[in-house]
């Protein structure tokens, strides 16, 4: 039933309650939440609140009060401030600060609430609480999720206790949205209850889907314990929606999130923490990584047998890689449009993604950064990356540090949780180069045969290929000698594209 307590409100004080409200306060959660006592933290030497301690249950405050509790607690956070400093945070922050300032107009009160609503919807979330462990789990920017995840942190670090002292007070910031827009609505009566109403869902799936999500049974995406004394070499995966989804519903349906610190801890050693805990495939850019495009398609591919020998050899060396063996730097050259990009992208995607690959696209404009980025990708040493550099001009120009770097001499070294797939232009002189030296793995693609091109104009059309006939074959091999100069992958995947479009 844990796991079914996620969109409701729990009957029992969290161990927050009972260690900062007293003993005697307020009797349930629910309780708690409509009637809330003052905060105090006196353990660790701050008083959150103005209960003199004479009373053993505190009187109901004003919603102004309540206000300023979360305010002060939300500051208050040691290691997951980052959850409300994004934009949607600070929104909410400043739809309950508002209501605080002097002689606020309803207008201001409303227009703040507005924009933080806006903001979660924009965001794709079903509540304020979902974003909330969304964000826990992402880890960004978090030193604690940085250390679980690169198995640096100790069993009894003295961190844990500020981690469970931040999920705690994050599950007091997760009001309902119906309970927050009373909030507001006191502060600002000339709302209504038409706006009250209004403003007390912004999920945008139907009530009976939402209550259906909240109350799947956990066993249909159950969360991975981890053997302490076994515990994965690197970094798994991306988690999918279902299984994200699982380990929110995991921290949500504790009692106390405090309790959920070891699930916390267990998370981010399975899959990292940051944008590289969301992506398969990322971008540098600028000295930093984005998010790269959606791998899904590319690595469902279709094996073309024009490729099949290099893509096997290049499959094996990319799967060493992720087994954490001796693997190689990979160049592959060749004529435009002979599969080069298929082999760089799609193929290696393909073979490392449920490995725990994550794949980074070193654009043109990058190029002359590549060693910047591997160093990028050595700050996460539990994580295999591959960073793949196509349509490179050969030889290079001013690559005297990318031969360092790939050689492994001096302090430009090379970090050894990441290789380098470079896909030669056309034009390429890769004989006069010595940068590709630098490789240990060669692979060059050719233009395709007849016979090749017709396989892999039938392999591209996927379920229309039992409408191509023998002379639309040969039409489309004479289309792209015409269009493109030669038989590829390149002018099959053309041609295929062109006759669905008219």
């Amino acid at each position: 039933m844990q796991h079914n307590m996620r969109h409701t409100v729990n009957n029992n004080p969290t161990n927050f309650h009972r260690h900062f409200f007293g003993s005697g306060c307020l009797a349930t959660r629910k309780a708690r939440v409509l009637t809330r006592g003052a905060l105090q933290v006196k353990a660790i030497g701050f008083d959150f609140g103005d209960d003199d301690g004479r009373s053993s249950r505190a009187a109901p405050i004003k919603p102004s009060s309540k206000i300023n509790n979360l305010g002060t607690l939300a500051a208050s956070l040691l290691v997951y401030g980052h959850v409300v400093k994004g934009a949607v945070g600070e929104a909410y922050l400043q739809a309950l600060t508002i209501t605080q300032k002097y002689q606020a107009s309803n207008k201001e009160i409303l227009s703040a609430y507005a924009r933080f609503y806006n903001l979660l919807l924009a965001s794709g979330y079903d509540s304020w609480q979902d974003y909330i462990l969304d964000q826990v789990l992402l880890g960004r920017d978090n030193a604690f999720a940085r250390a679980a995840a690169q198995g640096t942190l100790d069993d009894d670090a003295p961190v844990l206790r500020a981690v469970a002292y931040d999920l705690d007070v994050l599950q007091e910031l997760a009001l309902p949205l119906p309970q927050l827009a009373e909030l507001i609505a006191e502060a600002a009566p000339l709302g209504g209850a038409y706006w009250l109403e209004a403003a007390s869902s912004v999920s945008i799936k139907s009530k009976k889907k939402g209550v259906a999500a909240a109350y799947a049974p956990a066993s249909e995406t159950p969360v991975t314990a981890i053997d302490p004394h076994s515990r994965p070499l690197y970094v798994g995966r991306p988690p999918t929606e279902a299984e994200l989804a699982a380990w929110k519903a995991a921290i949500s349906g504790k009692e106390a999130w405090s309790e959920a610190v070891q699930l916390l801890r267990q998370y981010y050693h399975l899959h990292g923490f940051g944008i590289t805990s969301r992506n398969s495939t990322l971008r540098w850019t600028k000295g930093a990584f984005e998010e790269g495009a959606d791998g899904s398609a590319a690595a469902s591919l279709a094996p073309l047998p024009a490729l099949e020998s290099q893509r096997a050899t290049l499959d094996a060396n990319t799967l060493r890689h992720c087994e954490g063996s001796t693997a190689h730097h990979v160049l592959v050259a060749g004529p435009s449009g002979s599969g080069k990009s298929a082999l760089l992208w799609d193929y290696t995607l393909a073979a490392g993604k449920d490995k725990g690959l994550r794949l980074v696209d070193v654009g043109a404009a990058e190029v002359g950064n590549i060693l910047e980025a591997a160093r990028g990708c050595g700050r996460y040493p539990r994580l295999r990356f591959i960073l793949v550099a196509d349509h490179v001009d050969l030889p290079m120009r001013g690559a005297a540090d990318l031969m360092s770097g790939l050689a492994g001499s001096g302090p430009s070294g090379w970090p050894s949780n990441t290789l380098l797939y470079m896909g030669g232009s056309s034009s390429s002189a890769i004989s006069y180069d010595p940068v590709v030296s630098r490789f240990g793995l060669i692979l060059t693609t050719t233009e395709l045969s007849e016979q090749d091109f017709s396989d892999t104009l039938r392999l591209v059309a996927g379920e229309d290929a039992r409408l191509l006939r023998d002379d639309d074959v040969a039409y489309a091999a004479e289309w792209a000698r015409k269009q493109m100069g030669t038989l590829s992958v390149r002018s099959a995947v053309h041609y295929v594209r062109r006759a669905r479009s008219g």
